[in-house]
């Protein structure tokens, strides 16, 4: 309804006129949310500016859904298959090494990078020492995996004495000419640890001039462009019988970032898809970094 007030003409009758209220020095038909604004005003930009943004959160919300029921429907076939263990196994060969990827990477943000599954995993020469580092658990939660530390490293509070890894691991130089065997520096003090640069930087290596080792562990990326379109990646690493080309064990898995890939507010999309327990299947049993060594060391048991 419309206000109105009396106006006074100094030679003339006494009138009255309609005039719209304020509110707040706005015309009060400017002021109503933009719920009855949209009925009030009918056709006029604000209804197509607020529309656009309904359909825009409604195509989003589709996303989002049909991105999950898929990536559900991927973690059906997650999971580990292992058809035998081997226990005291001296060492391994690496068929492929995860590579070494920079700080801010723009593979981080690549919805078609290869190895997006596991871009939290440790790289390069890291991913070697992996396997040759040892494992300090806590006896209060068995049922997880624990700490990889270099070999010197002392048990500290709730840690049970360390479970020893490979004592060696193979792997082919780039060029496919010969094979580097890895081992750690023996009888290394900590500070003499750190001295020579800290993870990873006590490894040494020699050409193999022996027998190969009697099992490898490869990895084959799963890349989808109809997964990769709504951020889901995946990963399959094998445990291998070298003697008899037999895939002993496989562990198949899935990460998904349900950001499709939004780096504004300086999250690295990957990177961070692998570091929620939701967002990857199966769930990691450990620590980050080390998904590798927690699945190949369950199947193939170091000696120790």
């Amino acid at each position: 309804m419309l206000a109105s007030k009396t106006l006074a003409r100094a030679n003339g009758p006494m009138r009255t006129t309609a005039i719209s209220p304020r509110l707040n020095g706005l015309p009060f038909c400017l002021a109503l949310s933009s719920a009855v604004l949209l009925s009030a005003l009918g056709g006029c930009g604000a209804t197509t500016l607020v529309g656009s943004e309904l359909e825009a959160r409604k195509a989003t919300e589709e996303r989002h859904a049909k991105a999950k029921a898929l990536f559900e429907e991927r973690c059906k076939t997650a999971g580990v298959v292992i058809k035998r263990t081997v226990k005291d196994v001296e060492g391994i060969e690496l068929l492929k090494v995860r590579p070494v990827l920079a700080w801010g990477d723009k593979r981080y943000f690549d919805p078609m990078f290869d190895g997006a599954a596991m871009a939290g995993e440790t790289q390069g020469e890291g991913y070697i020492a992996s396997f040759l580092y040892s494992e300090l658990r806590n006896p209060n939660t068995p049922e997880q995996r624990g700490v990889i530390q270099p070999p010197m490293s002392k048990p500290g509070m709730n840690q049970e004495a360390p479970r020893q890894g490979y004592r060696y691991v193979d792997v082919r130089d780039q060029g496919g000419s010969a094979v580097q065997r890895y081992r750690i520096a023996p009888h290394l003090t900590e500070a003499q640890w750190y001295q020579r640069g800290g993870w990873a930087k006590d490894l040494e290596r020699t050409v193999r001039t022996g027998p190969q080792a009697p099992f490898a562990v490869d990895y084959e990326d799963i890349v989808d462009p109809a997964d990769r379109a709504y951020w889901i990646a995946g990963t399959r690493i094998k445990v291998i019988d070298q003697l008899t080309g037999e895939v002993i064990a496989q562990l198949t898995r899935f990460v998904w970032d349900p950001g499709f890939g939004v780096s504004t507010t300086g999250r690295w999309p990957w990177s961070h898809a692998d570091s929620r327990g939701n967002q990857q299947c199966p769930n990691p049993n450990g620590f980050r970094g080390y998904t590798t060594r927690y699945f190949v060391d369950s199947v193939l048991i170091p000696i120790q």
